[in-house]
């Protein structure tokens, strides 16, 4: 199994995607799993095998047939490991209106690698806007544009911090105890 990166959780307003149905899991969640199995070399097959499980268990788990009830937690949990992505933990985050942001190693960081942060940050803020500008095109933002515009944000959000974080590292004065 892959390492777990440290991660920060941060607050944001709650939007909710519960739909309210007992005894079935979210369609979304259902989602992640798909998405864990395709990032996984060998797909669902080789995500039921490392699982050691069969496909058709998998499967009847996934969907919930054949008197099978969903993944467990810590199946879930292995599948993002073995996928080496952090879909699950997104989802619940998501669910609870939070942000994950990935701790980033700051070793080997120069101001080089700053500058290139930076410029990451600045891109991931304009394309936002870019998709904002686009999505007013027709003077109403819709479902579909609002959640674009949000996974694009996220994604602003986490390459901000990181920036800052590298900030912290380079230029503070514990970094520069440690260094003199």
């Amino acid at each position: 199994m892959m390492a777990c990166h440290p991660k920060m959780v941060v607050k944001l307003p709650l939007v909710s995607n519960y739909q309210g149905k007992n005894n079935m899991v979210e369609a979304n969640l259902k989602e992640v799993v798909k998405a864990m199995c395709k990032a996984f070399a060998g797909g669902r097959s080789a995500m039921a095998g490392a699982l050691g499980m069969t496909e058709t268990a998998f499967n009847n788990n996934l969907y919930e047939k054949n008197g099978c009830r969903f993944f467990e937690i810590g199946e879930l949990e292995a599948m993002e490991d073995i996928s080496g992505t952090n879909l699950l933990t997104e989802y619940f985050a998501r669910r609870r209106g939070l942000l994950v942001v990935e701790l980033p190693a700051l070793e080997e960081l120069d101001q080089v690698e700053l500058f290139s942060k930076s410029i990451r940050t600045a891109a991931h803020r304009g394309h936002v806007d870019q998709i904002i500008q686009e999505s007013l095109a027709d003077g109403v933002i819709d479902d579909k544009e609002a959640a674009e515009i949000m996974r694009h944000h996220r994604r602003h959000l986490q390459a901000r911090d990181a920036e800052v974080r590298a900030v912290l590292a380079l230029f503070g004065k514990k970094a520069k105890c440690q260094k003199g």
